[in-house]
């Protein structure tokens, strides 16, 4: 899996609450969808790149209720949220959750992303953050 931000500093400079920002924050008002368990709404800082193609949409599905993992849903509420997967995954949108210790997991409660690309593949753009040492030998 290959992403990227061209807006990443703006996404580190937002504050970082002490409490869900999911949870704090009304959703309804940036809902483009709300079903009777989740919200469906854009993304804040989308992603420009996705698997090295040129991202033209970036949704979150977010549970009302605040859990880590889909598995910690009830089974209402997984399956509305499974429906919400479908749906989407129906009109091209790529479908992904991190896991719950995925150090690039941003929120604690759990969200799952509707990602929908261009079918041409974007020309390379690789962002490294660690310092990599190379060696000629």
């Amino acid at each position: 899996m290959f992403h990227y931000r061209k807006n990443l500093k703006i996404y580190r400079s937002f504050p970082k609450p002490d409490k869900c920002t999911f949870c704090e924050n009304d959703l309804s008002l940036r809902k483009l969808e709300i079903t009777k368990y989740s919200y469906v709404v854009p993304n804040r800082t989308f992603y420009d790149l996705w698997e090295l193609r040129a991202v033209t949409d970036h949704l979150l599905i977010i549970p009302k209720r605040h859990v880590r993992s889909l598995k910690d849903l009830a089974p209402i509420e997984r399956k509305d949220i499974m429906d919400l997967m479908c749906k989407y995954e129906a009109k091209n949108y790529n479908v992904y959750a991190r896991a719950v210790k995925s150090k690039q997991r941003s929120v604690e409660h759990q969200h799952t992303h509707l990602i929908k690309t261009h079918d041409k593949s974007a020309r390379g753009l690789f962002n490294i953050q660690k310092p990599y040492i190379f060696i000629k030998l």
